[in-house]
């Protein structure tokens, strides 16, 4: 995890959803986009309060990375979620790149 994007706190009485999807894979690691909305229950209304990015490795018995399966996108909405998640990763990334002038 790089850093976490608070956006707007969520209020006592409003309810935490939490999505999470895998947007990408490498050879041994998965790339997952964490999305935090908070919801009004009396409302319905919702809005975006965090998001972040996280990579996982997997790991044998041994501790060692081991080969994950690769992502398989079989519809447009699937398709589109990653290209969006694709392009919040590089920007994040880009951001990382400029705060510390790698």
């Amino acid at each position: 995890m790089d850093h976490v994007d608070f956006i707007s706190p969520i209020e006592m009485g409003e309810v935490a959803i939490v999505e999470g999807y895998v947007f990408n894979t490498g050879r041994t690691s998965v790339d997952v986009k964490v999305d935090v909305r908070a919801e009004n229950p009396r409302t319905d209304e919702t809005r975006r309060t965090t998001t972040s990015y996280f990579t996982f490795v997997a790991l044998d018995d041994d501790g060692r990375p081991t080969p994950v399966p690769g992502l398989d996108c079989p519809t447009e909405d699937e398709e589109a979620l990653r290209g969006d998640a694709l392009e919040g990763r590089r920007e994040q990334l880009r951001q990382v790149v400029d705060r510390y002038d790698l």
